[in-house]
């Protein structure tokens, strides 16, 4: 049963199921259809011995290895969940839903995981122990992930390990990256209000104005990181919307809103930095003879790849794909992903799938030119089967290579 095999004979059918995702794209907690069509490829095609329901949308396959001996769990996740984008007319193939659009590659990595279930229930026989395949509901608003714990049917203390790919247009299509150590950063929404006394724009002195006040914040905010963050650590403060309740332009407003993120790569970062833009609004704001309520939306925590991971990772990508196609990258990002309330939990490694195309633009993540080139889906399925046959430690001769 050559593994390289096996997944070229299942590449065009995936590739097909992709395209109907695609082009059927809904947005987090809403993925009702995207759901219904896994659940009939998995009953259809006996792809598993169980199927979970995790939420409203979200699902669970199980496959039980059929080996004698002690029994071992992985769990695989792939992400269904779209953006509110307008996709690009030129694309093919394109989203059917006006607004809606899948800019992220989330029904590439569904359309992974389900070729990656689709290979491993042939070594059924091979392996002693359970995997889970999670397709996650709602990554990009951050409440999918954590939904998997919910699960009433999930012996959550037998999981080992876990493991997630997600596409990325720095790389080429044949290509993976895998980095060690902390890859991703946390991700926390801050929503502040500025109370003041609004009046007359002629009349400053006779209010307390929450625009300027709300301002001032803002630039206080950025010293933050220009000042009390090492030069070797990195964090990110970004105020990413402003609103005030005035709608002229000579009325000065009761309060003005800011909704922003904090990105860190480290707890004690996230912390520290948490703690101190609740001081800087509260005392800019009291400066200006106003109030500043502040409110926090924790989200994922730092994501780190363990070294034994990216070793069992890269060491069966060199085997199924090639050692030129295996990138070591040495940059962190600064953007966030859910799947590491899971990772928080358990050793494991998340893995770079690259999805450009030769001779063609970069077309960014969440941009309504991102495109997904079709050798990504058998790449990322040979990437997380490898993860699986490296974990259960079946032996080379029997996936062939």
């Amino acid at each position: 049963m050559n593994i390289l095999k096996l997944i070229s004979d299942i590449e065009a059918n995936i590739y097909e199921i992709y395209k109907v995702i695609h082009e059927n794209p809904e947005l987090g907690m809403e993925e009702y259809e995207t759901s219904r069509l896994i659940r009939k490829e998995l009953s259809e095609q006996d792809d598993c011995d169980e199927i979970l329901s995790i939420g409203k949308t979200g699902l669970v396959a199980v496959l039980k290895g059929e080996k004698e001996g002690t029994k071992h769990c992985l769990l695989l996740r792939g992400d269904m969940d779209a953006l509110p984008v307008n996709e690009d007319q030129d694309h093919y193939p394109k989203s059917k839903n006006a607004g809606v659009m899948h800019a992220c590659g989330h029904d590439a990595h569904t359309a992974i995981l389900l070729g990656t279930l689709r290979t491993m229930k042939r070594y059924k026989a091979y392996f002693s122990g359970t995997i889970y395949f999670f397709f996650q509901p709602a990554e990009e608003i951050l409440k999918g992930a954590k939904s998997l714990f919910l699960s009433k049917e999930i012996d959550f203390d037998t999981i080992e390990g876990v493991a997630a790919c997600h596409v990325m247009p720095d790389l080429y299509a044949g290509d993976i990256g895998l980095k060690t150590g902390t890859t991703l950063a946390s991700a926390d929404h801050f929503d502040v209000t500025v109370l003041g006394k609004g009046g007359h724009g002629a009349h400053p002195y006779t209010t307390i104005d929450p625009v300027v006040i709300a301002s001032d914040i803002i630039i206080q905010l950025q010293n933050l990181v220009a000042r009390e963050v090492s030069a070797f650590d990195s964090a990110v403060i970004s105020v990413c919307s402003i609103h005030s309740d005035g709608d002229t332009y000579n009325v000065i407003p009761d309060r003005v809103r800011l909704k922003g993120t904090l990105r860190a790569l480290t707890k004690e970062t996230r912390e520290r930095l948490s703690a101190r833009i609740v001081d800087v609004c509260s005392k800019v704001a009291q400066a200006g003879r106003a109030e500043a309520d502040v409110r926090f939306e924790e989200g994922p925590p730092p994501f780190r790849n363990d070294d034994l991971w990216v070793e069992r990772t890269k060491r069966m990508a060199d085997r199924l794909l090639g050692e030129d196609h295996v990138k070591m990258l040495d940059i962190v990002t600064m953007g966030a992903e859910d799947f590491a309330f899971i990772k928080d939990r358990y050793p494991g490694v998340f893995v770079r799938i690259g999805c450009r195309s030769e001779g063609k633009e970069f077309t960014p993540i969440h941009s309504s030119r991102f495109t997904v080139d079709r050798k990504a889906l058998s790449v990322g399925i040979k990437t997380m089967c490898g993860i699986a046959l490296d974990f259960f430690e079946i032996e080379k001769d029997v996936y062939g290579i």
